[in-house]
């Protein structure tokens, strides 16, 4: 029954190309449509009311979440704003449209009273969904209803599946590509699976701690197997704001693994998506800190320990990845510049310039308690500029960006630059579109061939 529901929403589909366009036309025919019948008759300055609230609820909103509160450093963006504006003022008229005299002559018709209140509540209900829907549409995040009620993927608690239970004898590797020893055995499962498992934070004491959520971690094919080979491990890292689950849920992280491991007999790499805020709103800088706690060595050290001790796959370094986009991209320039040991090989997708909570004099003063070499100690480019030459020899990695992302597209050239002069083999790919789960869903897939080279799943060219 559960798997019949979740099929049928993601059949639902709510990213379409129309879409920001149709629910604007829908709003314009429901604004219309109200002050044909309700606001035309009344006093200019009731008319102007509902705009004039709708742009007010705008302008405050925007002052007290981008201006003020500050929970995501680039900001909701205007579109968030401009639609926020158009369902006040549409709520607006709703409240204030009508005559008096209109009213009192149907105060006893209880009949058209409950017709006005249907069409009162059908029009606001209307507009805020077609709100929700542009604005969705427009950041391209929930391709689906499914994945709007956490349906988009399904996950098993690790230590309820069978199949990842370790096996009596470690899994050995050879000096060669997986690919040239590796033989699928027959009962091998044709997906992989996600499973959710708690990664703790080490000792957290002088800082106020940080909780990292449950990682979900993709299992491929060949590792629910008997014959389980030395697997490669990559440590992805979502944005912010966000959860370890949009990867999965929003970016098609299982069904990019499941293709690529589907194309080569069932191998590809164990996908170990971690937290690295500890809530959707809370932005930490990827960094050891008295306000955010002590990610950087929940990411470098906790989290490397635990896959680890709790997962086979390959021990050795070199065979392990650290990706992430916008936020965690950033987090991933980070991670691999400070513990090149541990990451040396990483994807930056449409990455910051460096840690950011909006601007520098705040990121320091707010981020790292005024102390400004620790906000150097932990920003990409100052710590890279400042490395030994030799710090950075075997370091690969790709930065990638949209081409329509006016914020990030300058930036990916600043950091391909910083990162290889300071010795790291770094390349640049863009992509169409923008800052959305619809260009980093893709870019991934894209960079599966040159990962799966680089972590020895198949040989190199």
């Amino acid at each position: 029954m559960t798997d019949a529901l979740s099929e049928a929403l993601r059949s639902v589909r709510l990213i379409q190309p129309w879409m920001g366009g149709a629910c604007l036309a829908v709003v314009v025919l429901i604004a219309g449509a109200l002050w044909w019948t309700r606001t035309r008759h009344l006093p200019w300055r009731r008319q102007v009311a509902a705009p004039l609230a709708g742009l007010t609820l705008s302008l405050v909103g925007w002052c007290a979440v981008d201006v003020v509160w500050r929970p995501v450093a680039d900001g909701m963006g205007p579109v968030v704003w401009v639609w926020l504006g158009l369902t006040g003022a549409v709520v607006v008229q709703v409240l204030l449209g009508g005559s008096a005299r209109a009213d009192h002559d149907r105060v006893h018709d209880w009949k058209r009273r409950l017709v006005r209140a249907v069409g009162s509540g059908a029009s606001i209900a209307a507009t805020v969904a077609a709100a929700l829907l542009a604005v969705n549409a427009f950041f391209a995040a929930f391709p689906s209803l499914a994945a709007v009620f956490g349906m988009g993927v399904a996950t098993t608690p690790l230590a309820a599946l069978p199949a990842a239970a370790a096996h009596p004898r470690a899994p050995q590797r050879g000096g060669e590509a997986l690919s040239s020893t590796w033989s699928a055995p027959a009962d091998m499962p044709s997906r992989g699976e996600v499973v959710t498992a708690t990664i703790p934070a080490g000792d957290q004491s002088g800082t106020r701690g940080f909780r990292p959520r449950d990682a979900l971690i993709y299992l491929p094919p060949a590792y629910l197997t008997e014959q389980r080979p030395a697997l490669p491990v990559v440590v992805a890292l979502t944005g912010q704001p966000g959860s370890p689950s949009d990867w999965y849920e929003l970016g098609g992280l299982k069904d990019t693994m499941d293709a690529y491991a589907a194309a080569h007999d069932g191998l590809a790499p164990v996908v170990v998506v971690a937290d690295l805020l500890g809530s959707p709103y809370r932005n930490p800088l990827c960094s050891d800190t008295e306000r955010g706690g002590r990610v950087a060595t929940y990411l470098e050290r906790d989290v490397p320990e635990w896959v680890r001790q709790n997962l086979q796959v390959d021990s050795d370094a070199s065979r392990w990845a650290v990706a992430g986009l916008s936020n965690g991209g950033t987090c991933a320039l980070q991670v691999a510049s400070r513990a090149p040991h541990v990451y040396p090989t990483f994807l930056a997708l449409s990455a910051e310039e460096h840690p950011s909570l909006g601007d520098e004099g705040r990121t320091v003063t707010t981020g790292f308690g005024g102390d400004l070499a620790a906000y150097e100690a932990n920003d990409p480019l100052a710590i890279v500029a400042a490395a030994p030459s030799d710090r950075y020899a075997g370091v690969a990695g790709i930065v990638s960006v949209g081409r329509d992302d006016r914020a990030y597209m300058p930036v990916a050239p600043v950091l391909v630059e910083a990162m290889t002069r300071a010795g790291m083999s770094v390349t640049e790919r863009d992509y169409p579109g923008r800052h959305t789960w619809a260009l980093w869903s893709v870019a991934l897939a894209d960079q599966m061939d040159w990962l799966g080279q680089r972590l020895g799943i198949v040989p190199a060219p």
